[in-house]
Formats: C-alpha cells, sequence, structure tokens
C-alpha cells in the first residue's frame, strides 16, 4: 500500500479519522485513532504524512495498533517498527494474519485500555469489532457507509464468509452502548449511530 492521507478529520476531542482511495479495492479505506488517557489507540492504520503524525503525536504518544480483520494490516508493520508499540488483535484475527506476527491477543472480554474485543463470523475472516468504553463501536468490513443515499448497508454477500451470520453477529453490538461507529469503509456515523445500526439489522437489506 504506497498511497497515504495528507491530513486527517477530527471527529471529536478523543476521535480522529483520515482515510485514501486504494485502487487495488477500488473504494475508499479508512481508519480511526482513538485518544486515551495513556495515548493513542489506532485502527486499520492507513499511512498517514509525517506532519500529520507529528501533529497527533504532539498530543500523545501511540500505545497500540488494533487490526479488525486479516485484511488490515496496511502500515502496521511500518508503524511498529518506528514507535515500537504491540500490534493487538483477537484470536481469530490472529489465525487469519500472514503479513505479520501480532505481539498481543486480546481474550473475549478482555480490556486493553478499555477497549474489548467482539467477534464478527460471517463477515470477512477473522472479522472483529472494538468497543471502547468511551462510546466508540469500531468496526471493520461488517458494515460499510460507502454511499450517501443509502448510508450503512451491510457488506456485500459476495465477500462474506457467510452473509446470514454477519448480520446475525452484529446483533450482538446493540448490547453495547455506543453513540460513534468508525468503519474501514466509508464515513464514520458521529451521530444516533446505535439507532443506526439497529435500524440496518431490522431492515430487509
Amino acid at each position: 500500500m504506497t498511497t497515504h492521507a495528507d491530513e486527517f478529520q477530527a471527529l471529536s476531542d478523543t476521535l480522529y479519522h483520515w482515510s485514501v482511495y486504494e485502487p487495488a479495492v477500488k473504494c475508499e479505506i479508512g481508519c480511526a485513532a482513538l485518544k486515551l488517557a495513556s495515548g493513542w489507540v489506532v485502527i486499520d492504520p492507513v499511512p498517514l504524512a509525517d506532519a500529520a503524525w507529528k501533529e497527533l503525536l504532539a498530543e500523545g504518544a501511540l500505545r497500540a495498533i488494533l487490526l479488525t480483520n486479516g485484511n488490515h494490516v496496511r502500515d502496521a508493520v511500518s508503524l511498529r517498527d518506528k514507535h515500537k508499540v504491540p500490534v493487538v488483535t483477537a484470536a481469530d484475527t490472529r489465525r487469519d494474519i500472514t503479513e505479520l506476527r501480532p505481539d498481543v491477543t486480546l481474550l473475549p472480554n478482555e480490556l486493553l485500555y478499555g477497549i474489548t474485543s467482539i467477534a464478527i463470523p460471517g463477515a470477512t475472516p477473522g472479522e472483529t469489532a472494538f468497543y471502547s468504553k468511551t462510546g466508540v463501536m469500531m468496526l471493520g468490513d461488517a458494515v460499510i457507509n460507502t454511499s450517501t443515499e443509502t448510508g450503512l448497508e451491510f457488506l456485500p454477500d459476495k465477500y462474506c464468509a457467510d452473509a446470514e451470520q454477519n448480520r446475525a453477529s452484529l446483533k450482538k453490538l446493540l448490547s453495547f452502548d455506543f453513540h460513534t461507529l468508525t468503519l474501514a469503509h466509508g464515513a464514520p456515523v458521529t451521530t444516533h449511530a446505535k439507532e443506526k445500526l439497529s435500524a440496518l439489522l431490522n431492515s430487509k437489506s
């Protein structure tokens, strides 16, 4: 992956997002950075210009890199080597990554900086959501938001290991209290995110 984002977007005082168009997959790919008391946690890291990273790191050190599935290594190797921070995955994701060996495996109900992993079987292999007690739900491929007209959509069936299982797996996210949803493909949802995900799950899409 050679393209990089020149700047980031602040979604709140503690949540940042940036994205690039990736010709290889013919769509926009994005990532999120969450600022916690101990520093930054970045999810599915898209390459970011050095000047933008410098601005972020002036507010806190990078502490960990989280990957939502085996296809989202992206800039993780470079960031890990440069900042000496761990790459963190859930157990299912770890089995599907061939480009690197994750440093930390987050077990169900285990917390890392107040973040817990939630397995989403049925989407892409190893799909995992990460929930922060700050009210942010961070998803990989299971849901996309690439159209301003249609809003949230399920990952197209042809890319799912099991589309019906993906839909069923996503329902467990509604038991968490979140107001913001970040995605690997498409714009973040910063208002009424839980309600919008619930509406998608209750639709016939």
